[in-house]
């Protein structure tokens, strides 16, 4: 939430300054920079809310290819993000595991033409995002007294986007952007190859990039 507010402050100043040196229609942008997915949901399952998801770092890009002046299209994707899973509740204390993940995201961006020091944006897609790797830790074996593994469902979701670009020179700018994803998952956990809990959780992240863009 520390990025999103001077973000959502910067298109504020936006959208109150004079006209506007806007994209056009067939421009492309890339914009890159470190990553953050910080989870904001919980889980369900006969035991109750047991899991908490930590927050995943990566290297985030996206391109959007304007459509005309005022509509793009944007393209979210990532280096995978790796995220550990900790108990709470009955299992409050325990390692439960890892897992890695890529949410690839199509978006369609509304960049209305304010100012000539920021251009804002905000955006509306659809999310689909891909656990793998999923691996359970020694805690989690001792807890429940044998071998254990996870599995993790992939998810598909709504996903909404706000972000702002700051000229720096020529085609290049500085980037900040906002999203927030719609994505649940089941959990699928094992000892000694029975399911032991299935487990609902709910990430609903809020995903921050700070970085670069340039303008083709």
């Amino acid at each position: 939430m520390k990025i999103l507010r001077p973000t959502l402050l910067a298109v504020c100043v936006a959208m109150v300054s004079g006209h506007a040196l806007a994209y056009q229609a067939d421009d492309v942008i890339a914009r890159f920079g470190p990553a953050v997915v910080a989870p904001d949901g919980d889980s369900s399952s006969a035991l109750g809310d047991i899991a908490d998801v930590d927050d995943g770092y990566s290297a985030g890009i996206s391109a959007t290819y304007m459509i005309n002046d005022l509509f793009g299209l944007e393209v979210l994707g990532a280096l995978p993000f790796k995220h550990d899973i900790h108990g709470s509740g009955a299992l409050d204390g325990v390692e439960i595991g890892s897992t890695w993940q890529l949410p690839p995201t199509l978006l369609l961006q509304f960049a209305p033409p304010v100012s000539e020091s920021f251009q804002p944006y905000v955006g509306l897609g659809y999310n689909y995002t891909f656990f793998f790797d999923e691996k359970t830790d020694g805690e989690l074996d001792t807890a429940l007294g044998a071998p254990t593994s996870l599995s993790l469902s992939d998810s598909s979701g709504i996903a909404y986007e706000v972000g702002v670009d700051v000229p720096i020179r020529d085609r290049w700018m500085f980037n900040a952007s906002v999203w927030h994803i719609d994505i649940d998952t089941t959990a699928d956990v094992k000892a000694a190859g029975s399911t032991a809990a299935k487990v609902d959780v709910t990430i609903d992240p809020w995903v921050y990039m700070v970085g670069l863009g340039v303008k083709f």
